[in-house]
């Protein structure tokens, strides 16, 4: 007696030491599981693929990884706007120059730094004038000036992105070991 890989029910093998199922019906439905589980199986492989060699995603993930990093640099510091360090507020990794007007500095930690959420950075616009200020105090009037000065354009490959993403991975394990 064997037992049905379908329907569980018990079954005396007819046609041959592999079989593995009672009957016909059986059969056809163990070989709809069987390209199910292929099609699963290949469809994660294509995204994995793709994702890997979108440069969209991978923006996203160095985006993350370096404001995992900025977070826990400054995660002893307060708001380079406003200088709140009351422990309750959501802090982020705010750009002193956005993205949006300036992607070449969309990586450049000189450029990020800790800032509260939900005020400044996000009621506030990131309340520009009083970042400015803070910012010359914390690493200097020359940076910022070459901040505010124009950038070269950045046309990041994937490679790029990939290795800039695992150097802030890094250095924010290098970081938090240092804390421990």
């Amino acid at each position: 007696m064997a037992k049905c890989k379908v329907c569980k029910s018990d079954y005396i093998k007819k046609y041959n030491t592999t079989q593995t199922v009672c009957g016909w019906r059986c059969a056809l439905k163990l070989n709809e599981i069987i390209k199910e589980k292929y099609f699963k199986k290949e469809t994660a492989k294509m995204k994995r693929d793709f994702k890997a060699n979108d440069r969209s995603h991978q923006i996203k993930l160095t985006q993350q990884a370096c404001n995992a990093y900025i977070r826990e640099r400054d995660k002893n510091e307060p708001c380079i706007s406003c200088g709140t360090t009351k422990p309750d507020i959501q802090y982020c990794a705010g750009h002193f120059k956005t993205v949006g007007s300036n992607p070449a500095l969309r990586f450049n930690p000189l450029n990020i730094h800790r800032q509260c959420n939900r005020y400044c950075n996000m009621a506030l616009s990131g309340n520009v004038a009083a970042y400015r200020e803070r910012l010359i105090e914390k690493i200097g009037l020359d940076y910022v000036l070459w901040l505010e000065g124009p950038q070269e354009a950045q046309n990041y490959d994937i490679e790029d992105l990939k290795l800039m993403k695992n150097w802030f991975k890094e250095q924010t394990r290098l970081l938090q070991s240092v804390d421990s």
